[in-house]
């Protein structure tokens, strides 16, 4: 929502339309450097907001902003170069060797175990700011560790996946409504779990709908399943106000 994964999208963009390289190592460090440039900048301008309804505005426009850059890239991009960037950003699980998926899997081991030692300061974060600065956390040192955290794996698992769509926006929703939890402690692990099983659950949609070998875009299994979750998240909270 706020345009991170467009970041990325943008930077390996420059990197496949242009037509400099299409290694993975080359396109996870554009897609983090994309990825990062965009959280860097949404929290340079996050305390100009006064609502969160306006930062999401903001980030809605920053990905009109980036979509837009994207398709210029594109209307220019040599054919060979535009099908290779049109198919990486319809997203797969498939393409993957075993040498980036076990990178990818270290780097959330190490992504995990350090946001296991943030969990207290997360919990005491969702109470505002102000309450957590009087808590004695470190607002500034927790903002730029959790764009670090999330700048790297964003742009690791959108060079290696795509931009894939829905997965990071419904699942922390989900999780919390299910279980009802509010430690961090808990939470992290149980949404990088539900994440892993959706995945999985939209990888099998996508062979098992669209045959084995070519199968319908993961993004549009995705989309088909991750907004119609948001809808009911976003319907189920409304109705608890109400009561």
């Amino acid at each position: 929502v706020l345009g991170v994964s467009s970041g990325a999208g943008l930077g390996v963009a420059l990197l496949v339309l242009v037509g400099l390289t299409s290694s993975w190592w080359a396109t996870a460090t554009a897609a983090m450097a994309g990825s990062g440039l965009v959280l860097v900048l949404v929290l340079f301008v996050a305390h100009r907001f006064r609502t969160a309804t306006a930062l999401l505005i903001f980030g809605l426009m920053l990905n009109y902003v980036v979509g837009a850059m994207i398709t210029v890239l594109q209307a220019e991009a040599q054919q060979d170069a535009l099908q290779q960037f049109v198919f990486w950003g319809m997203g797969t699980f498939g393409h993957g060797s075993l040498s980036t998926s076990l990178g990818l899997c270290a780097a959330v081991i190490v992504a995990g175990l350090v946001l296991r030692t943030m969990h207290r300061d997360l919990d005491m974060w969702t109470l505002g700011p102000l309450t957590a600065q009087s808590m004695g956390v470190n607002n500034r040192s927790l903002r730029w560790r959790i764009v670090a955290l999330a700048g790297l794996l964003t742009g690791g698992i959108t060079a290696a996946c795509g931009p894939v769509a829905f997965l990071g926006l419904a699942t922390p929703h989900v999780v919390r409504l299910l279980t009802k939890e509010r430690s961090h402690r808990v939470l992290i692990p149980l949404t990088a779990l539900t994440g892993a099983i959706l995945a999985l659950a939209a990888d099998w949609g996508v062979k098992g709908f669209g045959g084995m070998e070519q199968g319908w875009p993961l993004n549009a299994v995705l989309s088909l399943i991750g907004g119609p979750m948001v809808i009911w998240v976003l319907i189920s909270k409304t109705d608890r106000l109400h009561d």
